[in-house]
């Protein structure tokens, strides 16, 4: 109910701004959003679904930056919860020039860093594993996107972004034992190891000020 009474009052700011004449420029405008995240990770195969916040700083026709926190969750079979966020930025490049229009795709890039824990629900008996792991990485992301424009101040945003993490390993295991599938994961801070996951987003982005 909170994300449907956000989206209404995304939608009904938006609408209202779109009779007025925009006093933004290409560069310098500071714009504020929510987003919705959907993460698909090559580990486990499941879906991580979160939510977030970001603002945006542009610097020109062909050129904006983005700065976000995401957090979003994910079952492994019922055994585990794995838990992340994502704190970074990226960069923003308008391959067809920024301007007012229905749609103006994009080309992001950038950084971030994240935090990782899984916590065990269904412990075994016989091979005893920790009740949770955790790890911090980094990432880099690139990845393309564009903006539907309801209006000069007021955008809904879709993009899909490929992630690689660098940090220690953290090993998931599951297999059947006395008739019930269970799991063991376990920390190795002595490998290094690149993991990789689709990240895609959908949200909602308001411009609130001309800083220069």
């Amino acid at each position: 109910m909170k994300r449907i009474g956000f989206l209404i009052l995304f939608l009904a700011v938006g609408f209202h701004l779109k009779s007025q004449n925009s006093k933004f420029k290409d560069s310098g405008t500071l714009e504020f959003g929510t987003r919705s995240t959907f993460s698909t990770f090559s580990g486990s195969g499941n879906i991580g679904t979160g939510f977030g916040g970001q603002f945006r700083l542009s610097f020109g026709k062909y050129l904006n930056s983005e700065w976000f926190l995401d957090y979003f969750s994910e079952d492994i079979s019922g055994l585990a919860n794995r838990n992340d966020a994502h704190i970074g930025w990226s960069v923003m490049f308008y391959p067809l020039k920024r301007q007012q229009q229905l749609v103006t795709p994009y080309i992001l890039a950038g950084h971030c860093f994240d935090y990782t824990k899984i916590s065990l629900i269904k412990p075994s008996q016989e091979k005893p594993t920790p009740l949770f792991s955790e790890r911090w990485s980094s990432a880099t992301q690139l990845g393309l996107g564009t903006h539907i424009n309801f209006s000069h101040n007021f955008n809904l945003s879709v993009s899909g972004q490929y992630m690689i993490h660098l940090g220690n390993d953290i090993h998931t295991h599951t297999h059947i034992e006395k008739g019930s599938e269970v799991i063991h994961f376990k920390e190795n801070h002595e490998e290094i190891s690149l993991e990789g996951h689709l990240l895609f987003t959908i949200s909602l982005n308001f411009k609130i000020a001309q800083l220069w």
